[in-house]
C-alpha cells in the first residue's frame, strides 16, 4: 500500500510541475525555466523506493516534452529528466549517510537544474533544434535563474512535505492501534 500512496503523491507532485512549467513565462528565448524540475527533485528526495524515482523521472520528461515552447523540444526534455534522475538517485542514496536532508535537497536542487539545463540544451544544439547562440543566451536566462528559485522551492516544500508526512505516520499509528 505504501508503494501506491508513494506513486500518487508522486503523481500529484508532478501534475503541480505540469502546471508551473505551463504557465511559467518565456525568458526572451523560446527557452524557459523549468519549473517541473522541483517537483521532480521532490519525488527523488521524499521516497526511498528506486522505481518511483525513476518513473517519476520518465513521466516528468514527457510531460515536460508535452508542455515546452521549444519547437522538437519533447525529445531533448525527455532525454534531459532521465539523464538527471540516474545522477541524482545515486547521489542522493550517496549522500544520505554523511549529509542532512534539508541541505541535501539544496545540492539537488543546484545538480540537478544544472545538469538537466546542460544536458536540454547540450541535446537541442545537438538535434540541430537550438543553436549555439540561442544556447548560450537560454543558459544566461533560463537556467541560472531556474537554479535560484529550484533552491528556493524545494527547500520550502521538501520542509513542508516532511512535516506532512510525520504527521500522516502519527495519524495512521493511532488509527492502526
Amino acid at each position: 500500500m505504501k508503494n501506491l500512496r508513494d506513486f500518487v503523491l508522486a503523481g500529484l507532485l508532478l501534475a503541480i510541475g505540469v502546471v508551473l512549467h505551463y504557465i511559467t513565462p518565456s525568458t526572451g528565448t523560446v527557452v524557459k525555466p523549468d519549473f517541473l524540475l522541483p517537483m521532480l527533485f521532490l519525488c527523488l528526495l521524499c521516497f526511498d523506493d528506486v522505481k518511483v524515482g525513476f518513473v517519476a523521472g520518465l513521466a516528468g520528461g514527457v510531460l515536460s516534452g508535452i508542455t515546452t515552447n521549444v519547437p522538437g523540444g519533447f525529445l531533448p526534455n525527455l532525454i534531459d529528466k532521465i539523464i538527471t534522475t540516474a545522477v541524482l538517485i545515486p547521489l542522493i542514496y550517496a549522500l544520505k549517510r554523511f549529509v542532512n536532508m534539508y541541505v541535501i535537497s539544496i545540492v539537488v536542487s543546484i545538480v540537478g537544474t544544472l545538469i538537466s539545463g546542460l544536458v536540454f540544451l547540450g541535446v537541442g544544439t545537438a538535434m540541430k533544434v537550438l543553436t549555439a547562440e540561442t544556447s548560450a543566451v537560454a543558459f544566461l536566462t533560463a537556467v541560472l535563474p531556474a537554479i535560484a528559485v529550484n533552491v528556493l522551492l524545494v527547500a520550502l516544500l521538501f520542509g513542508v512535505l516532511k512535516q506532512t508526512g510525520r504527521l500522516y505516520q502519527r495519524v495512521t499509528r493511532k488509527v492502526s492501534s
